[in-house]
């Protein structure tokens, strides 16, 4: 499929959009029952998609905003930004503004709704590393002098979410950093070290800790500890053996009737997987390419290096954390927590993705701004060229 400059950003629009209206569907049909059978939800069964909605109006609305303002302003802000960040992720450990739920304290209690910072920190530290790989040059033979800051920033935000403790968002952080490093063109010899300490700590990290060890024998013979550490694994693989071709049929599914564990937000990509069957986990799959591949276009086409790598960065993370949960359910990848970009449920999680979109427009935008001014110039100089009478043609 070839996409001209003025339609890369209607594609990436139609997609994110796509994606979000399919997760409202299934999060209702994974959650009307829960909700409507519960007290402490009001016995209301739109009570998850009501809230989405809301969150669906904000995030449009921050995407539609962020749409609109150049880029240029994160370069310029940079350290503002990673400051304001670095302090909210501090504030989840304060007694009386942090929300803990499943024993893990994530989220700034708003009263109204939770705010998750680790969501944001993502994106931050991608601005960082477009702007450390602006600053040192493109492709820099000294790639150590730009390496270094980043991995220090990386791995003192790193630190903070771990302790949260985030193991999934963690990785997701680390395995974008190392990607957005690959395609600026660091030496393979650095990246080589940086993956080795990165696959070392890892493994220290869930040996650091009995239930990562239990939970990553659990997922190498789920159906031996089936209702024990494998649980969630192995209803996740019922729901897509369930689903067959074409699914059961949107409400129809079984899983979700309180055999699936967290079936709204880590685990939508199964009840997708049993509803809407081997069609709709392809047509999932394929917007997320679609995403990836069309935020590759605008970073090729922007009109400097920042807007480049920002724009890499930010497809990067969005593809990488769906390819992780979408092998989660799949039995690929351990369960990490994380959940589907624009299709599970969570304020912040819809909220910043759909903010991230309006930054890839903004530097879709610029992109075709300085190459229609350019044009503009070329045609200008050609023109003056041949009234007098020097055009090489």
């Amino acid at each position: 499929m070839k996409i001209g400059k003025r339609h890369e950003s209607m594609v990436l629009t139609l997609c994110a959009l796509s994606l979000t209206v399919l997760g409202l569907l299934m999060i209702y049909s994974a959650t009307n029952v829960m909700a409507g059978s519960s007290a402490r939800y009001g016995m209301d069964p739109a009570f998850f998609l009501k809230r989405q909605l809301l969150f669906l109006v904000a995030g449009v609305s921050l995407a539609a905003f962020l749409s609109g303002v150049d880029y240029d302003f994160y370069r310029r802000n940079v350290w503002r930004i990673l400051g304001g960040t670095f302090v909210l992720l501090l504030l989840v450990f304060v007694p009386g503004v942090q929300h803990t739920a499943n024993g893990a304290a994530r989220w700034i209690n708003l009263r109204v709704v939770h705010f998750q910072p680790s969501e944001l920190a993502k994106f931050v530290l991608l601005v960082f590393a477009a702007y450390a790989i602006d600053k040192k040059g493109e492709n820099p033979k000294e790639g150590i002098k730009a390496f270094l800051p980043m991995l220090a920033v990386m791995g003192l935000y790193v630190v903070v979410i771990l302790k949260e403790p985030d193991f999934g968002m963690a990785v997701v952080i680390m395995a974008s950093f190392v990607a957005v490093i690959f395609l600026a063109g660091f030496p393979w010899k650095l990246l080589a070290l940086g993956g080795a300490v990165a696959v070392a700590g890892a493994a220290a990290l869930i040996a650091a800790k009995p239930y990562r060890v239990a939970r990553l024998k659990a997922f190498l013979d789920p159906f031996s500890q089936a209702q024990a550490g494998g649980y969630q694994v192995v209803q996740s693989l019922i729901a897509f053996s369930n689903g067959g071709v074409l699914g059961t049929g949107v409400g129809a599914g079984k899983q979700k009737l309180f055999y699936l564990p967290e079936m709204h937000t880590d685990y939508i990509f199964s009840v997708i997987g049993e509803e809407l069957g081997f069609a709709g986990v392809v047509l999932v799959g394929a917007c997320y390419i679609t995403i990836v591949w069309t935020g590759f276009r605008i970073a090729r086409r922007a009109r400097d290096p920042f807007g480049k790598y920002l724009a890499l960065g930010f497809s990067t993370v969005i593809g990488m954390q769906a390819m992780m949960n979408m092998m989660v359910g799949l039995k690929m990848l351990p369960p990490k927590g994380m959940v589907l970009p624009f299709l599970s449920y969570g304020g912040s999680s819809l909220i910043l993705h759909l903010a991230a979109i309006g930054v890839l427009l903004n530097v879709s935008r610029k992109g075709a701004e300085a190459f229609v001014a350019e044009d503009d110039r070329r045609r200008g100089r050609d023109r003056r060229a041949r009234l007098s009478g020097n055009c090489p043609c």
